[in-house]
């Protein structure tokens, strides 16, 4: 009878384990960021240094610049100086 409740727990933990881990799939990570609103200005080209895009799980699509100072200002990739500034900075 012992025997047979040390299995029954042994397998418990196992099946608790195996849920945990297959619960998410893999290679995917939670958004890191996402914008519920753009910036309604356009940032001057010599402040930002860096962009990212937005997960594709947040519910709006988003590039977020990080500028000198070390901001994160989210604008609308379908505007066109977005796309100039992505474009830009991939060449540099």
């Amino acid at each position: 009878m012992k025997l047979c409740m040390t299995v029954l727990s042994f397998l418990v933990l196992v099946a608790a384990f195996c849920s945990l881990a297959l619960s998410a799939p893999m290679g995917s990570d939670p958004p890191t960021a996402c914008c519920f609103s753009y910036t309604l200005r356009k940032l001057p080209r010599n402040f930002v240094i860096d962009y990212y895009e937005t997960s594709s799980l947040c519910s709006q699509p988003a590039v977020v610049f990080q500028t000198k100072k070390g901001r994160q200002v989210c604008a609308n990739p379908s505007d066109p100086w977005v796309q100039e500034y992505m474009d830009d900075l991939e060449l540099n």
